[in-house]
């Protein structure tokens, strides 16, 4: 399995045009997703040390994926998921597309229009992109470099899968407008109080350390 695996992240490298055309990914993707659900099958069998674990009412996860353990190749699976992700995130970009067309239908000035735009793409703005920009786009320190969707490491650590940017142009401008729109002009106001005491809730309180005199 893992002589599969170095094979199959050889030929990903393989198909590099730097940055991927997005047909290449796909490809690769269906050409091992055999192997990813055999290896996710294989994973998810618990170890003889995992069972023992268990039956101990133990953690049985094994963090350090040593050479016994069922789950030392999750690396792989994990890869897997992070490159799918950015081709099962492009198939927004048409949608985006019309969603775009509309909002420049849409009077800058008139905000019961533009808040009905952001009501209506709403799953799509906050939900479904809400990952995108800091966990695949945020990554240059450089603003005049052209930066490509960025969608995980290799696991052998010698190459990283960018996606050709124009497979996404449509999907970043909504993504900027409808951020623009919700943060910044605040059109859609109790949404985003709702948004805000939705965090209050979940965010973990500051534990005071005790001064030492």
């Amino acid at each position: 399995m893992k002589e599969q695996i170095l094979n199959s992240l050889k030929c990903l490298k393989e198909l590099n045009d730097n940055p991927f055309t997005l047909q290449k990914v796909a490809f690769w993707l269906y050409e091992y997703n055999d192997l990813y659900k055999e290896v996710k099958n294989y994973s998810e069998i618990l170890c003889e040390q995992c069972q023992q674990w268990k039956a101990n009412g133990l953690p049985y996860d094994c963090l350090q994926e040593v050479d016994y353990c069922t789950k030392r190749y999750r690396y792989f699976t994990n890869f897997y998921e992070e490159v799918e992700y950015g081709i099962k995130v492009q198939e927004l970009d048409t949608v985006c597309k019309v969603a775009l067309e509309e909002y420049n239908t849409c009077s800058n000035n008139n905000d019961a229009l533009l808040k009905d735009w952001l009501i209506k793409y709403f799953d799509i703005g906050y939900n479904k992109l809400a990952i995108f920009y800091y966990d695949h786009l945020d990554y240059s320190v450089n603003d005049e470099e052209v930066v490509h969707p960025h969608f995980g490491n290799s696991p052998i650590g010698e190459f990283g899968v960018c996606i050709d940017r124009k497979y996404y142009e449509n999907l970043i401008e909504f993504d900027d407008v409808f951020k623009m729109l919700l943060y910044e002009r605040k059109i859609y106001p109790e949404k985003l109080k709702e948004i805000e005491e939705e965090m209050q809730k979940v965010a973990i309180p500051m534990i005071p350390i005790p001064k030492i005199d």
